[in-house]
């Protein structure tokens, strides 16, 4: 028998290679982790850079135990977003968004808008417009309520059936966002091909306020993206010198930890009321 010889189908089933043996370990933590109950979503601010009011909020997902790891939980999901347990973590994101803004009912917060994130990868073939009105039937509200954040973790597999999946979503009155904007695979495809009101810009520009580069970056892209109508969000706001950065290049929106971290959903009245998240 030739030993040299290469394995069969049959055997390459039994025996998976480790990248695919820790794709199917991560898709049954985090099957499991589902069926436990072992996440929930934070809410964190995204504030007008003009007046300091709140226009949204962005929903985060995190393990409910405090102690486990959040960078596990981000691996986590970018081993999972090509398996079909993606859509249940998304249609469970968006049932649980959904009755936090019911929960906010007789509040000002009732009126927020909540941002979801969503894979990019997942889109052509997620049906995302259907799964989504029914999660907003099921909560009886308005698709004002949501708005989606497109995360390209992975490069786009399809942008017709994508395009097409978010014209349906726009014209639902779903308000849509580039996440991540300038890292990863993102680039001007993204803008001249999916339609959308608005890009986040990566927190890694606003880690570099000093530097003459990173400046002229980050003016450019502000200004294209007004040029093109659509509104800017700087993520990862810390400091007053990275917000007075990101302001004097044109952003309309920040967030991060200067204005409020992210809080549950029961917590997050409190926290908007704290001084350290009063406006300058």
């Amino acid at each position: 028998m030739d030993q040299s010889a290469p394995p069969t189908a049959a055997s390459e089933r039994r025996s998976p290679t480790p990248a695919a043996a820790r794709k199917r370990k991560g898709v049954r933590h985090l099957k499991q982790a589902l069926i436990d109950g072992r996440f929930e979503l934070h809410y964190q601010p995204i504030v007008s850079v003009r007046d300091g009011s709140v226009a949204s909020v962005e929903a985060l997902l995190r393990w409910k135990d405090p102690a486990a790891e959040h960078a596990e939980l981000a691996g986590l999901v970018w081993l999972v977003e090509r398996s079909p347990v993606i859509f249940r973590l998304h249609d469970w994101a968006l049932g649980e968004a959904c009755q936090a803004v019911e929960s906010w009912r007789g509040t000002p917060l009732y009126d927020m808008r909540v941002n979801v994130n969503v894979s990019a990868h997942v889109l052509p073939r997620s049906r995302l417009p259907g799964r989504l009105q029914r999660q907003l039937r099921a909560s009886g509200l308005a698709a004002k309520s949501i708005a989606l954040e497109i995360t390209e973790t992975s490069r786009m597999d399809d942008f017709d059936a994508a395009g097409a999946q978010l014209e349906r979503l726009m014209a639902m009155g779903v308000e849509l966002w580039l996440d991540d904007f300038g890292t990863g695979h993102s680039s001007l495809e993204w803008l001249s091909r999916l339609p959308v009101h608005g890009v986040k810009l990566s927190s890694t520009f606003a880690c570099r306020p000093g530097q003459d580069r990173c400046r002229a970056i980050v003016t450019r892209v502000v200004q294209m993206a007004h040029d093109l109508g659509l509104r800017v969000v700087a993520e990862g706001v810390e400091t007053e010198e990275q917000r007075d950065f990101l302001a004097g290049a044109g952003c309309d929106f920040f967030q991060g930890y200067l204005f409020c971290p992210p809080v549950p959903a029961a917590d997050l009245q409190a926290a908007l009321e704290k001084p350290t998240a009063a406006p300058r």
